[in-house]
């Protein structure tokens, strides 16, 4: 390399930014984003998704009501579903904080607890819960969710459904704060 092309690379590399340069593209605010799951499920609370069957391709649309309540211990949610094919039901989550960024989790259909903790800016929730089919049965299905927030008002929800180690659905559900889905 000639001591003129050095030359012209070394003022590329070591030159001052223009006037405002630095202030072009501003840094992300991970701690804005990150989820709390106290502060972000306090109040009212929609969410819209979809169930699909891994199976056998099948989908079933859902969306949700919820409320959250938090007495400073424990964060109370819940959750009043409406399944495409007209099917109701009702669910109350409790998650009680155990650390920071650690909580155990209860609700009607799940067995034992569930374990939710912070990833970095997201928060994942490890159960099993009984699960009832429109036939009558019931199975005892692991969930895998991940939550991550997507705006200030915004989470998305992502779960994989599994069965004696073979995935048989996910989840995907958008949940806003406030009243905002119809």
């Amino acid at each position: 390399m000639t001591r003129i092309a050095a030359a012209l690379l070394a003022a590329i590399f070591v030159a001052p930014l223009p006037a405002g340069a630095a202030h072009a593209r501003p840094m992300r605010d991970v701690s804005a984003q990150k989820l709390v799951l106290e502060d972000f499920f306090r109040g009212p609370l929609t969410a819209q998704g979809v169930f699909r069957n891994t199976r056998d391709g099948t989908q079933r649309g859902l969306k949700v009501r919820m409320n959250g309540r938090w007495d400073g211990r424990t964060l109370t949610l819940r959750e009043n579903f409406v399944y495409s094919d007209g099917e109701r039901d009702v669910k109350t989550w409790r998650f009680t904080k155990t650390g920071e960024g650690t909580y155990v989790g209860t609700r009607e259909d799940v067995i034992g607890t569930a374990d939710i903790r912070q990833d970095g800016d997201a928060v994942r929730l490890a159960y099993t819960a009984r699960v009832k089919t429109q036939g009558g049965s019931s199975y005892n299905i692991r969930f895998a969710d991940l939550l991550r927030k997507t705006g200030p008002r915004d989470v998305l929800n992502t779960a994989d459904l599994s069965f004696l180690f073979f995935t048989v659905g996910t989840v995907e559900l958008h949940i806003r704060k406030g009243r905002a889905f119809r």
